[in-house]
């Protein structure tokens, strides 16, 4: 009988897409009779607080529109990850590279470098697309004869040995209140850019948009923003007064 192996699926609060693939991976897997197994684990459980039961009931909903239940496993909370789930696992996945990247540096940066990432976003269509991701690996795991899948690079870069340059100013000229803090000069491209926009959002609990390939966040959040990019692996150069 051929040694079990363990999938492990990563998202930031194990509540919705990282779940679902757990769930839909191991039903596909003992449907087929193979010797594969799957666990998902939060890389930020407490980014998770306000997260009402143990699973997003609409990804429940949708394994049990497939004639998928496991009550056990949609019924526990979710956890966090640990160093010995990461290192017994033959495979980790993360769902989302631009989300789940920075944590793993920041948190686990011994396995930066061995997981693989998905492009998934936390929205209503991701759970479509984990469906298709999911048997896309399966395939590829009975293609290679059981054996699990080369781990494959993420298909946009982050800083590593030479970090990218972002430069943060201030506009006042024209515009009414504190003005824009404004980031810009960074050698990404435009989804990257956006993705970068919607994180510092976040982080600065303010509005913002993206216009002619720079960042435009509302106030002074010069200070936040430098500091914010810094810990995402940039090289930051404030110009401006």
């Amino acid at each position: 009988m051929a040694k079990q192996k363990t999938i492990l699926f990563l998202c930031t609060g194990n509540y919705y897409r990282s779940r679902f693939a757990e769930v839909l991976f191991v039903s596909v897997a003992r449907r087929m009779g193979l010797p594969l197994d799957a666990s998902s684990r939060a890389l930020a459980l407490e980014r998770g607080v306000n997260n009402v039961g143990p699973m997003a009931t609409a990804a429940i909903k949708a394994l049990e529109r497939m004639g998928v239940r496991d009550a056990e496993r949609c019924g526990r909370l979710p956890c966090q990850v640990t160093l010995e789930e990461l290192a017994g696992a033959e495979v980790i996945i993360a769902l989302k590279h631009a989300e789940h990247l920075p944590l793993l540096q920041e948190r686990f940066p011994a396995f930066a470098e061995t997981v693989e990432f998905w492009h998934v976003d936390d929205a209503p269509e991701a759970l479509a697309l984990i469906e298709s991701k999911v048997m896309d690996l399966m395939a590829r795991l009975m293609g290679g004869g059981g054996e699990a899948p080369k781990q494959t690079a993420p298909e946009k870069k982050p800083p590593q040995s030479k970090p990218l340059t972002a430069k943060v100013g201030r506009e006042t000229a024209g515009r009414r209140g504190k003005g824009v803090t404004t980031v810009f000069d960074v050698p990404v491209d435009d989804e990257s850019l956006r993705e970068l926009a919607t994180k510092l959002k976040q982080r600065c609990g303010t509005g913002g948009t993206v216009k002619e390939g720079r960042i435009e966040i509302q106030g002074d959040q010069r200070e936040r923003i430098m500091a914010e990019l810094e810990k995402l692996g940039f090289k930051v150069k404030k110009v401006g007064g």
